[in-house]
């Protein structure tokens, strides 16, 4: 079985912490597991592009970066959660992709599945989140990694609404137990 790293993209306890933790529970019933990390919530310094980690595979700063990647390289499967910011994905998920260069550029990510989940407040055709999973999407594609499902939630602006949605959260997590199985 493999192993799944959750990246949460929000610092509150909401929509995307909740989902998180719904799959990490779920996953833990069929003894999938399964690890989640906030990064908002984590000492994580700005990339400064010095490109120096393509050189030598590894980042200046000394920060919980490291052990988020070491977390990520055990992993099979990375599922990224953000919640929308402007139709696009957070600071906190953006921020964090920056600062997994050194992975990049030793091809470390190469062959990784990665999850895709947006969650939008409003509906739909009101506020999207195609953006978002895009912009993950993309993310993947540079890194070599294979994107294996993408989902994405609307109408989930109280913190508790994603909650509500229990059918789409159980097909998520269906798909979710395939892939790691």
């Amino acid at each position: 079985m493999g192993k799944a790293l959750i990246i949460v993209g929000s610092r509150r306890e909401g929509n995307s912490y909740n989902l998180a933790n719904k799959i990490k529970d779920e996953l833990k019933k069929d003894r999938i597991i399964s690890y989640i990390i906030v990064p908002g919530n984590q000492k994580i310094h700005l990339c400064t592009g010095c490109m120096d980690c393509d050189e030598t595979g590894v980042c200046d700063f000394t920060d919980d970066m490291q052990r988020n990647i070491d977390r990520l390289l055990e992993c099979d499967t990375i599922i990224f959660i953000t919640p929308t910011r402007w139709n696009l994905l957070s600071g906190d998920i953006k921020i964090f992709m920056d600062r997994l260069n050194p992975l990049y550029a030793n091809k470390k990510m190469k062959g990784k599945k990665m999850v895709a989940i947006s969650i939008g407040s409003s509906p739909k055709d009101v506020y999207s989140t195609d953006d978002s999973v895009k912009s993950l999407t993309n993310f993947a594609e540079s890194a070599t990694m294979d994107t294996v499902l993408t989902y994405q939630f609307n109408n989930c602006l109280d913190f508790k609404d994603i909650l509500n949605q229990e059918d789409n959260i159980n097909n998520l997590i269906e798909k979710l137990k395939i892939i790691l199985k």
